[in-house]
């Protein structure tokens, strides 16, 4: 099939599937581009293929997140206190928070992404998400700017939100009740809990494999106005540029 023909089918598919409201799932070819795979890994069902087995992937609405002062901070809930919040605003209110859950061999489920949806308009492009003083030009090839996680955790939560929560967790024993309310969540490898501190709340998440170093992607329209955030846990690998 010539690659014109192969475009024109796979929009006639994204076609039917808009329009039909039991749509089929979908299957891609591996490695995706970083917005298409972002796109739709938080769609119904979504099928990618890479050579060590098929990877599902549905999305999952797990609430909403206040935000009051349009400052957002993406951590380890259980190591956030130097963490900054992100140098692009967002728009202030209450956003669904979304898990494209991954569905792997062996019936293993992992979050591979975590979004927070500020708006449903198409994105035209993806920027890695900043904290003050960082720059992409100061990144070597192959690195990224994220956070670390050592807990198995992930979270966004309003810069707002940020001194309330530390203070309601800052000892040992309130730190574990709510390990014990995480780890006896929906499933283990893929927990998540919102609960409201101060003003705002906070949405806590599986991250993917569990530790690591994670990145964080602004989603903008054509005007430059933010779409939506996505946390990436290295569980599906995309292409960049693209």
């Amino acid at each position: 099939m010539r690659a014109s023909s192969r475009w024109l089918a796979w929009c006639l598919l994204l076609l039917a599937m808009a329009c039909s409201p039991q749509a089929p799932a979908v299957e891609a070819s591996w490695p995706l581009p970083q917005s298409e795979l972002f796109s739709q890994a938080f769609g119904p069902g979504f099928t990618v293929t890479p050579p060590d087995g098929p990877i599902q992937l549905s999305g999952l609405d797990i609430g909403k997140l206040a935000v009051p002062s349009g400052r957002i901070v993406a951590c380890d809930p259980f190591l956030c206190d130097r963490i900054e919040a992100f140098s692009r605003r967002v728009p202030v209110g209450k956003f669904p928070v979304q898990l494209a859950v991954a569905r792997l061999q062996h019936d293993d489920e992992r979050v591979a992404f975590a979004r927070i949806l500020f708006a449903d308009r198409p994105v035209e492009r993806w920027e890695m998400a900043l904290r003050p003083g960082q720059t992409l030009k100061d990144l070597k090839p192959g690195y990224i700017h994220g956070y670390g996680i050592d807990t198995g955790t992930g979270a966004f939560m309003d810069a707002a939100a940020q001194a309330p929560y530390l203070a309601a967790t800052a000892d040992e024993a309130a730190t574990m009740r709510l390990v014990d309310v995480l780890n006896n969540a929906p499933v283990g490898s893929r927990a998540w809990l919102l609960r409201p501190y101060g003003h705002a709340n906070v949405a806590m998440f599986s991250s993917g494999w569990g530790d690591g170093f994670y990145a964080s992607y602004f989603g903008l329209d054509s005007a430059g106005r933010v779409v939506a955030l996505v946390t990436d846990f290295g569980v599906v690998e995309w292409l960049a540029g693209k």
